[in-house]
């Protein structure tokens, strides 16, 4: 996991676990370390999506196949070349397709005392919470 950034991660599960989200609004703290940041921003977003619907936290909210079980890869290939089958453009992608927090992930972040839209604005990660996370991800 190249772009883990606990805070962030820790944000965005709260925020899906409340309400739904695009790929543009995820992460809107991150700062990637390089000389494109918008392009280590785009791969963060990537890499927090495909591997929260694969365990399970996050599904696309219009989208019923996006779900656990999806072929991450074609997930990841949606979101940098859009969807081809259907003639849609990553950009119109990376702002029409919606993301939502599973009833796994409520729970989750439930158990944590973190499912408040005020919880979403902590500047300090919940140490039970992102060790859960570096556990499910395996980090």
């Amino acid at each position: 996991m190249k772009y883990f950034s606990g805070i962030d991660y820790q944000r965005q599960l709260i925020i899906a676990s409340l309400d739904d989200f695009s790929p543009n609004a995820a992460l809107p703290n991150f700062r990637g370390e390089g000389t494109d940041e918008t392009e280590v921003w785009r791969q963060a977003v990537i890499e927090f999506l495909c591997i929260n619907v694969k365990h399970g936290f996050i599904e696309a909210t219009h989208y019923p196949e996006i779900r656990v079980g999806y072929d991450i890869n074609k997930l990841e290939d949606i979101l940098i070349n859009g969807d081809k089958k259907n003639h849609i453009d990553p950009v119109i992608v990376w702002n029409t397709l919606y993301f939502n927090g599973t009833s796994d992930l409520i729970n989750i972040v439930e158990k944590f005392n973190l499912r408040e839209w005020r919880c979403a604005n902590f500047s300090k990660e919940c140490d039970g919470f992102i060790s859960f996370l570096r556990e499910t991800y395996e980090i």
